[in-house]
């Protein structure tokens, strides 16, 4: 059958966690507990490939893999072994299995490797099962993944969410995805930059008026806490709010109710408020410029997001992710690529002005680029600057083994959308170590380097 796997594992815990992740991603799934079983299933169900531990009471997964050969040579097998069994995996390999795996198993490398496996020999396979929601988030950061994490996790709830972050690290965007990946996103998304508008204006615009109400009102004018219904009103740079206001936006989160300017009729409230400031609030409660109830009220739940320098493994998706979105939108076609020491001077610069002021820089690159290919002498000056030193070069040899590695490296990545256990396939290499060529060529935060420390 073409999608059916045999599983062969004698811990059933084990065993039902790895048929239950084979079939979410659309595999037939049959089971074994021993290999004598799995014997008899090969016999009346054959299936497209054979999952067995190395481990197994009775007959061990390397007898069982040879008799399984012996009859069945076009089935692939795949070992599973604990990390102090690599020798038996080596054995295993010479005597005809397609790959080994080591526990704990990687269930995106299982995947990975379980999808090349059967496409190698021929076999159908299932739809990719659709990607997790990055909510149009790019980077691989563990900053990045937490946040992700954050947002499925509290997009559920009504509670107020207060976004920090420096101008340019993508606050709104961070807010639109709270929206949408919760039960609100068929309801209306509201933004309102409270430092854009004119202080005597800002209450108008956030609750609206009645005709009459001051001198131009010539209509009845909703404002953005009404127009965002039971959806989601954004305060962009809450902190800009001028204090009256402040008082007022208070009493409505408090009362769950406001009125509009010119009438004492109240309005319900049932948008939730998500708040996104570049200043520190706390700061400004304590030098008197902001509420601190207010600021409780709106910090319920805190997001805070770093500043791109500080995820510089975010730097390379981000480029490639903008390169193609520009190209696209102006209809240029093949998409315009960049090289590793471009890229690397990319990667060490500081970002003041973070995603945003990446994103304008490759805009910029792109329009007024001819031949199809950033070069790093194209940069701006300040950015290739800060990354000159003794041993920069301004041209990489075509003999360049770390810039060979590190272009490798990401084109795997950006292959498997940076799915690191595929691109890990891919390279033929464990995880562990396509992490470690990561963080020497730069792709991994400090943060995460500690972690692998931690894990190791």
């Amino acid at each position: 059958m073409q999608n059916l796997i045999l599983v062969v594992e004698d811990e059933k815990n084990l065993r039902c966690v790895l048929a239950a992740v084979l079939k979410a991603e659309g595999f037939r799934v049959v089971e074994a507990e021993n290999g004598e079983t799995a014997l008899t299933a090969i016999e009346s169900e054959q299936p497209a490939l054979i999952l067995t531990d190395q481990r197994l009471p009775g007959i061990s997964g390397t007898i069982l893999l040879r008799k399984i050969k012996a009859q069945y040579p076009q089935i692939p097998v795949i070992i599973t072994t604990a990390y102090g069994e690599i020798e038996q995996a080596v054995d295993a390999i010479k005597s005809g299995a397609e790959h080994y795996l080591t526990k704990p198993v990687d269930e995106g490398e299982l995947i990975a490797l379980i999808r090349q496996t059967l496409d190698r020999h021929g076999k159908a396979l299932p739809p990719m099962r659709q990607e997790p929601r990055r909510h149009g988030l790019i980077g691989v950061s563990r900053a990045i993944e937490t946040l992700l994490e954050t947002i499925d996790l509290v997009a559920p709830a009504p509670s107020n969410v207060l976004i920090t972050g420096e101008s340019g690290t993508g606050k709104e965007l961070v807010a639109r995805a709270l929206h949408q990946a919760s039960n609100r996103a068929d309801q209306p998304f509201i933004a309102f930059n409270c430092g854009a508008i004119p202080l005597e204006l800002v209450e108008s615009e956030i609750f609206g008026y009645e005709k009459g109400a001051f001198t131009g009102a010539t209509r009845t004018q909703a404002g953005k806490l009404e127009m965002a219904g039971a959806g989601t009103l954004f305060l962009d740079e809450v902190g800009d709010m001028p204090l009256a206001m402040q008082v007022k936006l208070l009493r409505a989160l408090q009362e769950r109710e406001f009125t509009r300017l010119g009438t004492h009729q109240p309005v319900r409230m049932a948008a939730r408020i998500v708040a996104a400031t570049h200043m520190d609030l706390a700061k400004a409660v304590t030098d008197g410029h902001f509420r601190e109830d207010l600021y409780y009220r709106l910090n319920v739940i805190p997001l805070h997001i770093p500043p791109l320098r500080e995820r510089r493994a975010d730097i390379a998706p981000l480029v490639h992710h903008f390169l193609e979105q520009v190209c696209q939108v102006i209809g240029r076609s093949p998409t315009v690529t960049i090289s590793s020491d471009a890229l690397e001077s990319l990667e060490a610069y500081e970002w003041p002005g973070n995603i945003r002021q990446l994103e304008n820089l490759l805009e910029r690159m792109v329009v007024l680029n001819r031949s199809g290919h950033i070069q790093r002498q194209q940069l701006p000056a300040d950015i290739c600057q800060q990354n000159t030193g003794p041993g920069s070069s301004s041209a990489a040899s075509p003999f360049d083994l770390p810039a060979l590695e590190r272009q490798t490296v990401l084109s795997a990545l950006e292959k498997t959308r940076f799915n690191q256990s595929q691109a890990a396939v891919l390279l033929g290499i464990s995880r562990k170590q396509l992490r470690t060529k990561m963080k020497n060529i730069g792709l991994l935060g400090e943060q995460d380097a500690e972690d692998d420390n931690l894990d190791a």
